[in-house]
């Protein structure tokens, strides 16, 4: 996993866009008919200009417990107030009469399948994306998850977006910001599925911004010529780390380049010459004013800074790995 940074900007963004849908489904739009309606005040509101309509299956009680300010805080609160958000309306809900399931039958309605099945997919995940401009899947950062047209502007290809809290347990939360965490099809659909998270026990892309420094890959010698591929927690204590290692089956989908990345990386440290690494990346622009993490960039095809991971596959394996064999090769 990799952490996402603040995302201020997509945030915004994506805040004035899903909260007018959002007030609109709820209490339609203002005119005289309904002078209670929403109208953000913006004229060039993408989602006010649209010929949206008050979802009208929804219980009234239900729509009662929402504000304007409760509906913000849905949508752009942090993962460790969403929970508390989500009671909150939740007992609203059921105060006056209803039960939970009652409360997730409309949450779904309107937040699932209204919300993320129907307008997200339809109108804003290829914005998102590309507000958040995360170029590698965030679970595994093996696959890349550009977002890319057909020429005649229609889709082409764009991240899944998978959610932390899941929207089966939690519907309500189907549409909030940090939620949504773009990755790939494999992390999505066949890792984590509907695998449930908490924020005491795993690590969380947009709160823990120690995420790369949890953990480290490493290689398991199983013969003289067959290497395995194996994370270590940099602390011996740290189970949160160990517990999203796990639940993403990290060392699983990596396991599977042992044989190629892995390989290809040992092959230049044994098969060449002792000290090949550091050759190539302390002899060969010795004479040009070249920056480490250009020559990670150029000699790798990987970014070694933090905040670059997202940018190319495999580039926190490869700067671990690559670490590893040159203190190998200096102890030699």
């Amino acid at each position: 996993m990799i952490y996402l940074g603040e995302q201020k900007e997509a945030l915004q963004n994506y805040s004035n866009e899903i909260t007018c849908w959002l007030k609109i489904k709820l209490w339609g739009k203002h005119s005289v008919a309904n002078p209670h309606g929403h109208n953000c005040g913006n004229e060039l509101c993408k989602t006010c200009s649209k010929p949206l309509k008050i979802k009208s299956d929804l219980n009234p009680d239900f729509v009662g417990c929402f504000t304007q300010r409760n509906i913000e805080y849905i949508i752009a609160s942090k993962p460790d107030e969403l929970l508390l958000i989500e009671e909150v309306i939740k007992r609203m809900f059921t105060g006056r009469g209803y039960d939970e399931n009652d409360f997730k039958e409309e949450c779904k309605k309107l937040f699932v399948k209204a919300g993320y099945e129907n307008y997200f997919y339809k109108n804003l995940n290829y914005q998102l994306a590309q507000w958040l401009d995360i170029h590698t899947c965030t679970y595994c950062n093996r696959q890349y998850i550009l977002v890319m047209r057909k020429t005649n502007g229609e889709k082409g290809m764009v991240p899944q977006f998978d959610h932390w809290f899941t929207k089966s347990k939690h519907p309500l939360l189907a549409l909030s910001f940090y939620n949504l965490i773009p990755s790939c099809s494999i992390c999505n659909s066949s890792i984590k599925s509907t695998a449930t998270l908490n924020l005491e026990d795993h690590l969380h892309p947009y709160i823990d911004t120690g995420i790369s420094k949890s953990f480290r890959f490493s290689y398991l010698a199983k013969s003289p010529s067959e290497y395995e591929v194996i994370c270590k927690k940099y602390d011996p204590s740290g189970l949160k780390a160990q517990n999203t290692i796990d639940i993403l089956e990290t060392k699983l989908l990596y396991k599977g380049h042992s044989k190629k990345e892995l390989q290809d990386l040992i092959d230049l440290r044994y098969k060449y010459s002792d000290n090949y690494l550091d050759t190539l990346l302390n002899k060969t622009f010795e004479n040009l004013e070249v920056s480490k993490s250009d020559k990670y960039r150029l000699i790798f095809g990987i970014e070694i800074d933090e905040s670059n991971y997202h940018k190319r596959p495999f580039s926190k394996f490869k700067k671990d790995i690559v670490d590893e064999l040159i203190r190998t090769s200096k102890r030699v």
